[in-house]
């Protein structure tokens, strides 16, 4: 089994968790820390622990360019 843990900080740390916590799978802990959002979560393989911070950080990206882009109307 491998681990991973993402820790990223921003402003809108909470709102993105937010946005992004009904996509947790069970063996994902989505927390924020200090203002820092920190996700952990485990996979057998490493092909799926690479796919998986690929998928994540597209989904962060989107939440942030979402939040950004209503902030400006």
């Amino acid at each position: 089994m491998m681990w991973a843990r993402l820790e990223l900080s921003g402003e809108q740390s909470a709102l993105v968790a937010g946005s992004i916590e009904p996509d947790n799978l069970p063996n994902m802990h989505l927390q924020i820390e200090q203002g820092r959002l920190c996700l952990q979560f485990s996979t057998e393989k490493i092909g799926t622990l690479l796919s998986t911070v690929d998928d994540l950080l597209m989904n962060i990206k989107i939440a942030e360019e979402t939040l950004n882009s209503s902030e400006e109307r």
